[in-house]
């Protein structure tokens, strides 16, 4: 007589992890506030060089106005968008051990870190941690911040 075998019960669930703390979103915050300045002020002094060394001065005009607010958004977009999408962390997350995950704790997709990102440009996002555990960029993205285990 044959069993007929149902492997649902086997079926991998996405593991239950520990939200991270009000710390460890803090420090987060601060060391990817200091990191995408290290890389800002790293590529300027590199553009400044190649500015200088080729002469091409009126390119500095660029530097000033509206076109270096929106250099500094589209930089400060890549720093996120791009670590995120390749490895769930930041660098502030590396470093706290923690990464970012669906609410429902399955993987991110790439359209989740998209809006997560655009998100995070939204004026004073990094205040909307006051008023509860997620920010603005987590609660419209259905994404969370969780722990990662020893």
């Amino acid at each position: 007589m044959q069993q007929d075998y149902s492997f649902s019960e086997f079926a991998t669930q996405p593991v239950e992890l520990p939200y991270a703390t009000t710390g460890q979103r803090l420090g987060n915050y601060l060391i990817d506030v200091a990191s995408y300045y290290f890389f800002f002020i790293v590529l300027c002094l590199v553009l400044g060089v190649v500015i200088g060394l080729t002469g091409h001065t009126e390119l500095q005009r660029y530097a000033e106005g509206p076109a270096s607010t929106l250099a500094v958004f589209a930089l400060m977009f890549l720093y996120f968008f791009v670590l995120e999408v390749s490895t769930g962390r930041t660098i502030g997350k590396l470093i706290t051990r923690t990464r970012v995950v669906m609410q429902d704790g399955s993987e991110l997709t790439t359209k989740a870190i998209l809006l997560r990102t655009l998100c995070r440009l939204i004026p004073f996002d990094a205040f909307s941690f006051l008023g509860g555990d997620s920010g603005w960029h987590d609660t419209l993205s259905k994404t969370r911040v969780v722990q990662i285990p020893r």
